[in-house]
C-alpha cells in the first residue's frame, strides 16, 4: 500500500544526524525510512536481521525504502530427488 502524500516521506532520528557528520559510514537498521536525495552516491549498510548489507544508492533508488534492498529471507533451494 502506498503512503499518503500529505504524510510526507519518513526518515529515521538517526539517518538525519549523519546530515552534519559526513566521514562517518552510514549503518541503520531502520529499513522502513525512504531514500532522499541526500543519501545519493552514498554506501549505507543495512541490517537485515543478521549481518549488514551495503548499499551504493543511486538515482533509480530515489523515494524507495531501504528495506527493499535487503533481503531478509534466503531464497529457497530445492534438491533433486535420486532415482533408485
Amino acid at each position: 500500500m502506498v503512503r499518503s502524500l500529505w504524510k510526507g516521506v519518513w526518515i529515521d532520528e538517526e539517518l538525519k544526524n549523519y546530515n552534519k557528520i559526513s566521514n562517518m559510514k552510514i549503518v541503520t537498521k531502520a529499513r522502513s525510512c525512504t531514500i532522499i536525495p541526500y543519501f545519493l552516491k552514498k554506501r549505507i549498510y543495512i541490517y537485515n536481521g543478521k549481518k549488514y548489507i551495503g548499499l551504493s544508492i543511486g538515482k533509480q533508488a530515489m523515494g524507495r525504502k531501504l528495506g527493499e534492498y535487503s533481503m531478509t529471507k534466503r531464497i529457497a533451494k530445492y534438491k533433486k530427488k535420486k532415482k533408485k
